[in-house]
């Protein structure tokens, strides 16, 4: 089968690989759709520290079930969607869902298990999510970055009515946008430095998409938001956040810090504003599913690039040297 093989930093490499083994509770996928994360990016780049080569990347994904081994409840034919992330069956956390709370959770593509940046991948059993009826591969495959915008919102405790602030407009912060709308959001604002970034966010509806290349302008937004959404994870973005949030608010910081930061603990403690991170997301895709089936998320939008397998090395390349922008790239092996 046709497969993009990273063998080090900066070396993915189109190539044939033989049909991964199918084990008692596998399932074996044709991938019709995978999408590209950021974290792709970073692994390839050799800046993911959790990235361990060789390795084929890829966990965004939607295809058709080929064979299923013993004891998987699945079928050939079946329409699926991959929840991406693996975890030891015998612990507590894969009773509960808890799938991101256990030392042995690592995501598809990343650490042990090739992932969907080829025509076939194997996956365990409880990996995947019937897509429902009417909806396409390519919008199945945006799912996952869904959830990751559900849950970074419910991690704020999103409320009808609250004011929701977004640092960066990149593919995932596009999708939180939105979600915060059908979750009930009353107000949303989000920032960038680059204008096709915020271009975009205003036709998807945003209430104000604010340019921040000279900086975000604190004395503007003081106090102004229940949630602040933070896609940077750096020093600065935390601490605007602060100065953003209203008393009582929430910061909430999905993206993956650089380092350690210092915060200002006695103002948030004066301002009884909650900081937490969101990492991944728990077994449970149903709302993302939800919303993205009701039509509420138009996630496929924020596609800029739709390649196949074997155009994808190239423009990585391009992406990774800075000689290309791209919003979300879509690859059909």
């Amino acid at each position: 089968m046709k497969a993009l093989l990273l063998k080090a930093p900066r070396q993915l490499e189109l190539t044939d690989m033989a049909r991964p083994e199918l084990l008692d509770g596998q399932v074996r996928v044709r991938i019709d759709k995978v999408g590209v994360c950021g974290s792709d990016y970073a692994s390839i780049a050799g800046k993911l520290p959790f990235t361990r080569f060789p390795i084929v990347p890829g966990h965004e994904a939607s295809g058709e079930v080929l064979e299923a081994g013993k004891q998987a409840d699945w079928k050939p034919g079946d329409r699926v969607l991959l929840h991406p992330i693996l975890v030891n069956r015998s612990e507590a956390v894969f009773a509960t869902g808890e799938v991101h709370h256990s030392d042995s959770t690592e995501v598809l593509g990343v650490v042990s298990r090739n992932g969907a940046y080829a025509e076939e991948t194997v996956v365990e059993d409880y990996m995947l999510r019937r897509i429902p009826a009417g909806m396409d591969f390519e919008t199945a495959a945006m799912v996952e970055p869904v959830a990751v915008a559900v849950r970074a919102l419910q991690r704020g405790g999103i409320r009808t009515g609250d004011r929701v602030l977004v640092f960066g407009a990149g593919n995932i912060g596009l999708l939180v946008i939105q979600v915060a709308r059908a979750l009930g959001a009353g107000r949303v604002v989000v920032t960038d430095i680059l204008p096709e970034r915020l271009d975009l966010a205003a036709r998807l509806g945003v209430d104000q998409a604010l340019d921040v290349r000279g900086g975000f302008p604190r004395n503007d937004f003081e106090k102004q938001f229940d949630i602040v959404v933070d896609g940077l994870g750096s020093e600065e973005s935390v601490q605007d956040g602060l100065v953003a949030c209203a008393r009582g608010g929430r910061i909430v910081v999905y993206g993956v810090p650089k380092g350690d930061i210092v915060f200002p603990l006695k103002v948030a403690f004066s301002k009884d504003v909650v900081l937490a991170t969101s990492r991944l997301y728990d077994a449970d895709f149903d709302v993302a599913i939800r919303l993205m089936a009701e039509g509420k998320i138009r996630a496929t939008d924020i596609i800029t690039h739709r390649i196949a397998l074997a155009d994808a090395p190239a423009l990585f390349n391009r992406v990774l040297n800075g000689q290309q922008r791209v919003i979300k790239i879509m690859i059909t092996p």
